[in-house]
């Protein structure tokens, strides 16, 4: 006999496929939320990791009594699901289904597995598409404060580069300020990956809380020395050297920071 349990999943995972279906197919693509798409494997490995933990937690605290918040936010997120899916809000749609999974574990399986399962399903946050009004006043300040510090950096080293905007002109060579030079990209895929890092490491909570304030700093500084970097190549071999250089220097900024992150945690250990 299939179990209830696995058809009421079953139901879920039919009801979000469109939603999914079309955030996979170009729905990430047009904000460059591009890390968004392996946030979904990623919860769904990190829970299957934790299946034989999430069993002992289920058989030793089978719920008696019918979660009356889990049903109520299972409601209100399946109400919540249907306003944005028929109006169109891939933000509201997508973002339901963050409290529907609470609702619907609480509900099911009791408090005890449902807290196991918050790193798995808050993880989800990061692939709800911000809508681009908002992800616009984030990216933006972000390109001019980075254009900012670029210009400060290579004038110190007297570099003869000039500032209009977004635009950064070395003698001849003009470099633009695009989106993917705000590093916002780089910044929340690091968040991604770093936040997995620091859930799967054996670090005590005070060093995971170091681990997880070094993300932002360590994206930020990788993301200037990309750009300064780029600046230079530019300067030197041309802006069709520069071009290519722009094409491949953001995997460098991830192994800046994987490194980082790296030599961190074993600085911290050594302090132990």
């Amino acid at each position: 006999m299939i179990n209830l349990n696995y058809i009421i999943w079953a139901l879920i995972a039919t009801l979000y496929a469109p939603t999914f279906y079309f955030l996979y197919r170009s729905g990430w693509e047009y904000i460059d939320y591009t890390h968004a798409y392996f946030i979904l494997p990623v919860s769904l490995g990190l829970i299957w990791y934790k299946r034989a933990y999430l069993k002992k937690a289920f058989d030793k605290s089978i719920p008696t009594v019918v979660s009356k918040t889990g049903l109520a936010l299972f409601i209100a997120s399946a109400a919540l699901f249907i306003i944005g899916y028929r109006n169109g809000f891939n933000f509201i749609a997508t973002f339901s289904l963050i409290p529907l999974l609470f609702g619907l574990s609480l509900y099911l399986y009791g408090r005890k597995v449902t807290r196991a399962l918050v790193f798995p399903f808050s993880y989800l946050f990061l692939l709800v598409p911000i809508p681009s009004g908002i992800l616009d006043s984030i990216t933006v300040p972000m390109r001019y404060g980075i254009s900012v510090l670029t210009e400060i950096i290579l004038k110190t080293f007297n570099y003869p580069i000039t500032r209009e905007g977004l635009l950064l002109k070395l003698r001849s060579h003009e470099i633009y300020m695009g989106a993917p030079c705000s590093g916002f990209r780089s910044l929340i895929t690091m968040i991604s990956l770093g936040l997995v890092y620091v859930y799967l490491s054996k670090n005590n909570r005070k060093n995971k809380i170091l681990l997880l304030s070094s993300i932002i700093p360590f994206a930020l500084i990788g993301n200037l020395i990309r750009v300064v970097s780029m600046c230079l190549v530019t300067f030197y071999f041309g802006d069709s050297i520069g071009q290519k250089y722009h094409d491949i220097s953001g995997y460098m900024i991830f192994v800046f920071l994987i490194l980082g992150l790296v030599g961190l945690e074993a600085l911290l250990n050594k302090r132990k």
